[in-house]
């Protein structure tokens, strides 16, 4: 499982650091279904409330699917929870179907 990190402003090592194991400990029971996980941080500059802080994770399996989220909050340690907490809904709920259907992929085992 590869953890790609990016950011217009730049990312302190310490929040590197921190966004990758929250990553990894998050999604540790499905980590064989993912192959990649991006995680774009950035500013929402005209928000009206005080959540400015936005965070985007694209997460890719093993049989090519694609799954974003875009979560707004606000500060920088609460969006990846929040974010990756929507993403392992979305992938229980992908291969519950795939399970369901009897439609697992051929990748996945590879």
């Amino acid at each position: 499982m590869d953890v790609i990190l990016d950011s217009k402003d730049g990312i302190e090592a310490e929040l590197k650091t921190f966004t990758e194991n929250r990553a990894k400990f998050s999604l540790k029971r499905l980590v064989w279904l993912v192959r990649k996980i991006k995680v774009k941080y950035s500013l929402v500059t005209n928000a009206k409330s005080s959540c400015n802080q936005n965070c985007r994770i694209e997460l890719q399996t093993f049989d090519h699917r694609l799954i974003e989220v875009s979560i707004t909050a606000r500060d920088r340690r609460a969006t990846p929870e929040m974010g990756l907490k929507k993403v392992y809904k979305h992938i229980q709920r992908a291969l519950n179907k795939t399970q369901k259907y009897g439609r697992i992929s051929q990748y996945v085992y590879a």
